[in-house]
């Protein structure tokens, strides 16, 4: 397919956010063990490959988005993984340094995710948040 002719890159970033005034209570920012997608960064991989179709994406590339966003794109999705593992509270930090229709696909993504592995705190699942990168270079 003519598509897979443009190159793409996912990089992957797994960071704890730091410090800072938490927005829920029921949030666990110091934790022992972080939370981690089922098959770590492989895994993540696949399933962003496997998940992200960049083929709107390339043709709504005109010069004004190209001059707008560039050709590489980096969408920073912050995000809480609960106890059971479930990703919620989705927002993409980096929103305005983005195209519209790459911050759609993200997103979706991001709301496709299966279950991760909680974070731990004292061998208990607690809710986190987390911060991950999706990159695109079209």
């Amino acid at each position: 397919m003519r598509y897979w002719l443009f190159a793409f890159l996912l990089s992957v970033t797994f960071g704890m956010l730091s410090a800072q005034e938490p927005r829920d209570s029921l949030l666990v920012y110091n934790v022992d063990t972080y939370a981690q997608f089922e098959g770590g960064v492989p895994g993540w991989n696949r399933f962003v490959r496997e998940n992200l179709d960049i083929r709107d994406l390339i043709s709504s590339i005109d010069s004004t988005t190209y001059v707008d966003y560039g050709l590489k794109q980096t969408a920073i999705m912050e995000f809480t993984v609960c106890e059971d593992g479930i990703v919620c509270d989705i927002e993409i930090v980096n929103k305005n340094k983005i195209s519209p229709e790459f911050a759609e696909q993200a997103l979706r993504v991001m709301k496709k995710s299966p279950k991760w592995t909680p974070a731990l705190k004292n061998g208990k699942p607690v809710r986190t948040r987390f911060k991950q990168s999706i990159v695109a270079v079209l």
